[in-house]
């Protein structure tokens, strides 16, 4: 990792997309007369390659359409921004169709599960280069309806999983020489089966990149979340900080052994080059235990945050 982020470039277009009877002018909207630009944070990750390959992260748009809860929601993510989630979201579109790079999703595009929410969806995503990996309100109808286990998950990504290209529990594309890898961790859990499929994807013998939506555990970032949330939100948090959270969170992200064990095996293989997510709502770049690989978290778009990565 050659130093991280560096100073962001900010980009606004002036474009207009319509969704259903509105249309969404990125240059203007509504009640926001100075409309910030999208933040462009530029990271360069040194892996070896002939070539560099540039993907665009976004993560965490929290696009919210639908039924009787969307304005209030909406608001909770609109009331410290003068913009949107989805005006952000096409302004990181245009941005990547401009740079001829493909777009790196690490989940939570939708915030709940509705018909309009795949409809936007199936529409603005249908002519874009892009590699996804699933987030946690991927697979909800709406967070804290119900416990979130494998059962839930399931019964609930027979929903979701059309509308996406991408497998959303495993899935891998090489690009320009890279092995782009995604894995569901949106529970906070890895099964021994997606590191077997992993190791699988090791053994073709490029580097890896591993994209998922929720980050591993460290210190560093464990405790700087921990500033503003009553727990940490990464996988494979140990049990020193585990019994600092409130009863529901310590259940809920509780690993269990296999995700021990695929979490020793991510952080100790050499051909995982990086690993790449969101979910934290946070901008922060760190050393993964083991033998030093980068873990790079961006923001949410819905803050205005994308990340262009160079891999060289």
């Amino acid at each position: 990792m050659n130093g991280g982020r560096t100073q962001p470039v900010f980009f606004r277009k002036g474009w207009k997309y319509g969704f259903g009877c509105a249309t969404i002018d990125l240059s203007q909207k509504k009640g926001a007369p100075h409309m910030k630009d999208l933040n462009v944070l530029q990271t360069t990750i040194k892996i070896g390659l002939p070539a560099p390959v540039k993907l665009l992260h976004v993560t965490d748009t929290h696009i919210a359409l639908d039924d009787d809860r969307v304005s209030n929601r909406a608001a909770c993510f609109d009331k410290d921004f003068e913009n949107c989630s989805h005006v952000y979201f096409f302004q990181a579109l245009e941005y990547a169709r401009e740079k001829g790079i493909p777009l790196l999703h690490t989940g939570d595009l939708i915030d709940f599960l509705s018909e309009n929410n795949f409809a936007f969806v199936d529409k603005y995503l249908s002519d874009v280069d892009y590699i996804y990996a699933a987030g946690n309100h991927d697979f909800c109808h709406w967070v804290g309806e119900a416990v979130e286990d494998y059962a839930y998950k399931w019964e609930m990504i027979k929903r979701s999983a059309p509308h996406f290209r991408s497998n959303l529990y495993f899935a891998s594309r090489i690009v320009g020489g890279v092995n782009i890898v995604t894995m569901d961790d949106s529970y906070y859990l890895i099964s021994d089966g997606q590191v077997e499929m992993l190791k699988a994807e090791v053994a073709k013998g490029l580097p890896v990149v591993l994209a998922m939506h929720v980050p591993l555990y460290t210190k560093a970032l464990a405790d700087d979340v921990m500033t503003r949330n009553p727990c940490a939100y990464v996988t494979a948090a140990p049990e020193e900080y585990l019994v600092r959270y409130p009863e529901y969170r310590r259940l809920q992200q509780a690993p269990d052994e296999a995700t021990l064990r695929a979490v020793d095996y991510i952080e100790n293989e050499p051909m995982i080059k990086a690993v790449i997510t969101g979910h934290d709502h946070c901008n922060f770049e760190d050393i993964l235990p083991g033998i030093g690989i980068p873990q790079i978290t961006t923001h949410g778009s819905y803050a205005g945050y994308v990340r262009e990565l160079t891999l060289v």
